[in-house]
């Protein structure tokens, strides 16, 4: 270390102690001595340490049963909230189900009446056809029987117009046949 160092870093720049061990101060007994102590003194230092340990036991068990009971009023809070927060839901579901239902019932009672409607005019479309259809089938009855009258009448002349046709040739044929004899006769 040089000069320098040295007188830069002497102990001159440290703290000093105040008290100094082995000091010449004469000892004066501030404090009786700790080992003349009696039994009655020691029972009772115990019992009051012993005393104090049980205050501080009961204390600490008070607290303990105060903070366990607190503990379980919050949870009886927490749980009265939680039940009311559940039936409030609850209500509510309810209150949207029962709208859900009505949605449906009218979508339902809706598509019933639609169906309803369809089914009257479906039947009604199909009164038209069958009464159409009746009509048809009579008019054919009725076509028919005409058919069926013409042809007999076309008989009844035919059998006229043959008749008339046969006469008509019996009496030519019985002519000529005269006329034959007259002539040739």
């Amino acid at each position: 270390m040089s000069k320098f160092e040295k007188g830069i870093f002497n102990d001159a720049h440290l703290p000093r102690a105040q008290f100094v061990r082995g000091d010449n101060h004469t000892k004066t007994p501030n404090t009786a001595a700790m080992n003349n102590i009696t039994r009655e003194e020691l029972s009772s230092t115990l019992s009051a340490i012993e005393e104090r340990m049980d205050k501080r036991v009961d204390r600490m068990e008070r607290d303990a049963d105060k903070r366990a009971y607190d503990y379980k009023a919050e949870l009886a809070l927490r749980d009265e909230q939680l039940r009311r927060e559940l039936d409030l839901r609850q209500e509510s579901f309810r209150a949207e189900q029962v709208s859900r239902d009505t949605a449906l019932n009218e979508k339902f009672s809706g598509f019933l009446a639609a169906q309803a409607e369809r089914d009257k005019a479906w039947e009604k479309i199909s009164e038209a056809r069958f009464d159409r259809i009746e009509k048809d089938v009579g008019s054919i009855k009725s076509d028919t029987k005409k058919v069926s009258e013409d042809v007999s009448g076309i008989k009844v002349t035919m059998a006229k117009y043959l008749g008339a046709a046969v006469v008509i040739g019996a009496l030519a044929s019985a002519a000529l046949g005269a006329a034959a004899k007259h002539f040739l006769g």
